[in-house]
């Protein structure tokens, strides 16, 4: 066997060895407080959280460095009344949702969902990576056009996970803060409190 043939299949191997290495399970998670993610609490808060579609909305996913074999955006969304109310004449809730390309939005489609629930609403980004993966390397740019048919339908988001190469996605409902959270943020209160009356003395 020659050399050059020897070095060929090395260069190969090592080639599809470096993808493999890239390939690290990986999600980033968007949600409250940031932007117009609700919360349990405020789920119903219009126009903030609960919103129509006069108040549609984006945000944008921290980068995620490397190379990717498989990606999937997921949108946890709350009342999404997809099958509609046939007695009424409502086809249902169109909620579309829009990734970019670099400055050009392209649809991934419209959110599922159920009625009074939070769910996920799964959109496989893998047939897109030849094109997108540079935008998730800087940071991937998604949008929410509400209730494009125009029926006067509301929606509530509480997360969006960006998966890559099987990260794992969260719970869909709303993110909760944890006890110890709750209970330095009750101390730092408490503190401010104590200070502000010893000023006044």
């Amino acid at each position: 066997m020659k050399i050059s043939s020897i070095l060929t299949m090395g260069a190969t191997f090592l080639l599809a060895f470096g993808s493999l290495a890239f390939a690290v399970p990986t999600v980033d998670v968007q949600q409250a407080p940031t932007l117009h993610f609700a919360t349990e609490a405020n789920k119903s808060d219009y126009p903030d959280y609960w919103r129509p579609r006069s108040n549609s909305w984006g945000w944008t996913h921290s980068g995620i460095a490397g190379t990717f074999t498989s990606a999937s955006l997921n949108i946890s969304a709350f009342d999404v009344d997809f099958a509609g109310q046939p007695l009424f004449g409502l086809v249902g809730e169109r909620d579309e949702i829009f990734i970019y390309d670099g400055a050009t939005p392209f649809s991934l489609g419209f959110l599922g969902g159920s009625n009074d629930t939070w769910a996920w609403s799964t959109f496989d980004l893998t047939p897109y990576l030849a094109n997108i993966s540079d935008d998730i390397n800087s940071g991937l740019q998604v949008y929410v056009d509400i209730d494009t048919l125009q029926e006067d339908w509301y929606v509530a988001i509480a997360k969006s996970a960006l998966s890559v190469d099987g990260g794992q996605i969260p719970d869909p409902n709303p993110a909760v803060p944890e006890p110890s959270t709750i209970i330095l943020l009750g101390a730092g209160l408490a503190g401010l409190a104590f200070a502000r009356k010893r000023i006044n003395k």
